[in-house]
């Protein structure tokens, strides 16, 4: 991410991080085993992307990012419960997640599936805590639940699994929900905790949307598989370019989107 706004982007992670770090300690009561299988993925580092969007969207919209940080971080909870669910072997059976063993080698499968659970159950408590109004509490609920649900991860990651020849249409389709939509809904989420208007909401959705596809198609240029093992690595990215220039128009439509625009170009072309 060298070449960004690096201060910002650290301060944010910064926060993030202390606030992760805070959460599912030893409490004594016979579950630490659960607990300790939750903060192994939480904390296995990454980019912090989507609370990072969040934390911006809420600034841009007039909210102290501080006060839209359980939200933010209810996005980060609910990732993490996917990459350990996706993992297993009932799933797309990997055995190694960001150079360590997957949840389930290094806890097993039982108490993995119940790590992920329980993440996806605290991120909807996070916000719940989040020191903004009930009504924006409540907006924000309602879009990562329909990130995580049948619009989303989970229709997702069913359609992945489907036994069916790739195409670009249903890599899209596939992508839309499993990556794209937890990045649309950590930006609206950061709108929303701010009380923007519904309209505003839905533009940030948009752009998230969009990055997200560019940022899956990067990935995939990175890794040599989905659209780039379909199209080859040119029309990948020349993908990834396109969904680049599409997200950095609907930014237009925010004041003071310095640090948006120049994430969104860093994500584009990032190497890892």
């Amino acid at each position: 991410m060298s070449g960004m706004d690096e201060d910002r982007y650290e301060y944010y992670r910064a926060m993030v991080e202390y606030w992760l770090r805070g959460r599912f300690t030893d409490a004594g009561d016979g579950a630490d085993g659960l607990r300790e299988a939750m903060r192994y993925s939480l904390l296995a580092g990454g980019k912090r992307v989507r609370p990072i969007l969040c934390l911006e969207f809420a600034r841009l919209c007039g909210l102290d990012p501080e006060d839209a940080l359980p939200a933010a971080c209810a996005l980060e909870l609910l990732h993490t419960y996917s990459l350990i669910h996706d993992d297993l072997p009932c799933m797309d059976d990997d055995d190694e997640r960001r150079g360590r063993p997957a949840n389930h080698k290094r806890f097993g499968e039982t108490t993995a599936v119940l790590a992920g659970d329980c993440l996806q159950a605290e991120a909807f408590a996070a916000i719940c805590d989040a020191p903004i109004g009930e009504a924006e509490r409540a907006r924000c609920c309602r879009i990562l639940a329909a990130a995580a649900g049948a619009g989303g991860i989970c229709g997702g990651q069913f359609l992945d699994l489907a036994d069916e020849p790739a195409t670009a249409e249903s890599l899209t389709a596939i992508d839309r929900r499993k990556t794209a939509a937890l990045m649309a809904a950590a930006c609206a989420m950061g709108a929303a905790a701010a009380g923007a208007e519904q309209k505003t909401v839905d533009k940030a959705w948009e752009f998230g949307q969009v990055l997200g596809m560019a940022f899956q198609c990067r990935d995939d240029l990175l890794d040599g598989d989905g659209f780039c093992a379909l199209l080859g690595p040119e029309e990948c990215r020349t993908l990834t370019e396109k969904f680049t220039r599409r997200a950095l128009g609907l930014l237009e439509s925010f004041r003071d989107a310095a640090f948006l625009r120049e994430l969104t170009e860093k994500l584009a072309g990032r190497r890892n």
